[in-house]
């Protein structure tokens, strides 16, 4: 049951802290350079999550697509 808690729930935990670190590069370009700096720190911020948290991602889409032929399947 937990398992199943937790593996319904890892899409959603992934996409917040997607948010959160995209958060903490703009706060942290801020504090750093001002209004360039956040940019900066956002677009560096968002090529580190694309490289990171892309690979999570990749694993959930994989998962939902074997749910779905499994779905397929047994119909």
């Amino acid at each position: 049951m937990l398992s199943k808690m937790i593996v319904s729930s890892y899409e959603m935990l992934i996409e917040i802290s997607l948010w959160l670190f995209l958060l903490i590069a703009l706060i942290g370009g801020w504090i750093a350079k001002g209004f360039i700096g956040a940019v900066i720190g956002s677009l560096l911020g968002f090529v580190f999550a694309v490289m990171f948290f892309g690979a999570f991602l990749v694993l959930s889409d994989i998962r939902k697509s074997v749910r779905a032929i499994e779905e397929r399947r047994t119909t």
